[in-house]
């Protein structure tokens, strides 16, 4: 006899195609920039927003697949180092294994995990790109993207509250 709390919840393809969409739309989005007060602030950090918050339900290999494939989309997109968002999109998602999350996020704890996934990505970014360009990158140009990235958080959020809720999904996450 199984008892509830121990049988493996079900996983679904579809909420990791609908998430790897999100994340391939984001990536392309990734190489849109704004001038604000003479500072340009890109949404290269944007990609990572769709990971902090990918469903719980997602069957994980698909999930892994979906994600590499998106993260080599944006090293086409935006021009660089082929493999860098690859890498970093999978190794985030592979340490931060949403399918393992037993509940969903609260406000404060996907801010902290949002703010760990963003000094993750930074970390290797920085690292890949010394290794490929002998340079280390511009930290205000990761902050503004940082900062654009977490404005647009709540934004995403309640996007994938209002698609969960349509097709069913609902519970996924804390109100």
């Amino acid at each position: 006899m199984t008892f509830r709390e121990s049988a493996a919840p079900i996983r679904s393809v579809w909420p990791a195609i609908f998430a790897g969409f999100a994340l391939l739309l984001s990536g392309a989005l990734s190489i849109l920039s704004v001038r604000v007060f003479g500072l340009t602030a890109g949404f290269g950090f944007l990609p990572l927003t769709i990971l902090a918050i990918w469903p719980r339900r997602a069957n994980e290999v698909t999930s892994v697949i979906l994600v590499f494939l998106a993260g080599i989309f944006t090293d086409w997109a935006t021009g660089g180092v082929v493999g860098q968002w690859a890498l970093t999109f999978t190794l985030v998602w592979m340490l931060f294994r949403p399918e393992l999350r037993e509940q969903p996020y609260a406000a404060v704890k996907l801010m902290l995990v949002w703010g760990l996934i963003c000094g993750f990505a930074v970390l290797l970014l920085s690292i890949s790109g010394w290794v490929v360009y002998r340079i280390l990158p511009d930290p205000t140009s990761f902050a503004l993207q940082i900062l654009m990235a977490t404005l647009l958080l709540p934004l995403v959020l309640l996007l994938r509250r209002w698609l969960a809720h349509l097709f069913g999904d609902a519970d996924e996450w804390r109100r």
